[in-house]
């Protein structure tokens, strides 16, 4: 069998995370931190991510497609000069594919241009941000038995799945309020499956709308992985310990990777929700935001 990791890159600078935080329902670690806001840290972490390429167990062979979304008029050339250049560049299981193009509908109108582009080349997709990387060496073949014991599996998500807001239930007309996305669109998924939704859709599912980050939300983040449900596929379940994928800033630091919350790391969440929260416009009208944060 073929793969194809997909890797939704990009060159603007981003917000800084320091901190790996809860989110979700049920709650977990999947607010992911990050700390990548120049060129050159773009290229580190692009580097990051073929190391660990090199690190994977498995049989089968697996193309690692980056594909780049930016403003192309922007002074990215170190960049772009790089991905030239690692560009058929050899890995253990397969090789490097490199994809530059304009930055509309963010990772989500990568993936689908990425998808588009390799559609029927391989058997099975795999959907990752940079700054994610998949971190244990057996990760395919932890997700190819998930997919296989799963019927009618559509969708391996490799971090978790989690029920939504009730704002983006009612904006995409989600009646229930139950399960229906996989954090980031991180995971797996086949040739077949993204075939019948890019049919139906006419595209994988990102925001065609605006740069409104909440739309990028709903019809990127969360429709990505619901239009597979609404197919009538499913999710495959993870292990409660597992995890597939992790905060590439956190490995780099050597942090503990973590999926599931201890009482502790509840007690914080649920002050920083119920009591910080409510707190903060005062505070900052005050100019207190320093006690408050301590």
């Amino acid at each position: 069998m073929k793969f194809l990791k997909i890797i939704a890159s990009s060159f603007h600078p981003r917000g800084v995370r320091e901190k790996t935080t809860l989110t979700g329902s049920p709650l977990g670690f999947f607010a992911h931190s990050q700390n990548f806001v120049t060129q050159n840290d773009i290229i580190d972490l692009i580097n990051f991510n073929l190391a660990y390429e090199n690190l994977y167990s498995t049989k089968h062979e697996i193309d690692l497609l980056i594909v780049s979304s930016n403003e192309l008029s922007s002074n990215y050339d170190s960049g772009y000069q790089f991905l030239k250049k690692i560009h058929n560049q050899k890995l253990a299981n397969g090789k490097v594919i490199t994809l530059i193009r304009n930055n509309f509908g963010r990772q989500f109108g990568g993936f689908n241009e990425a998808f588009k582009k390799f559609r029927n080349q391989y058997d099975y997709y795999i959907f990752q941000e940079d700054d994610m990387i998949c971190h244990t060496p057996d990760y395919l073949e932890t997700a190819l038995d998930i997919w296989n014991k799963t019927e009618n599996c559509g969708f391996v998500p490799f971090i978790g799945s989690t029920k939504v807001r009730k704002s983006h239930r009612r904006a995409l007309g989600i009646k229930k309020n139950e399960i229906v996305s996989c954090h980031g669109a991180h995971g797996m998924s086949s040739n077949k499956v993204l075939n019948s939704i890019y049919e139906k859709y006419g595209s994988l599912p990102f925001n065609h709308l605006n740069n409104i980050f909440v739309d990028h939300l709903r019809y990127g983040e969360i429709m990505f992985t619901y239009s597979i449900l609404k197919e009538g596929y499913a999710f495959g379940k993870l292990p409660k310990k597992t995890l597939l994928i992790a905060p590439a800033y956190d490995l780099m630091r050597g942090l503990d990777i973590k999926k599931n919350p201890k009482v502790l790391d509840l007690i914080e969440y649920y002050f920083g929700e119920y009591v910080k929260k409510p707190l903060y416009p005062l505070f900052k009208k005050l100019g207190l935001l320093k006690i408050l944060k301590k």
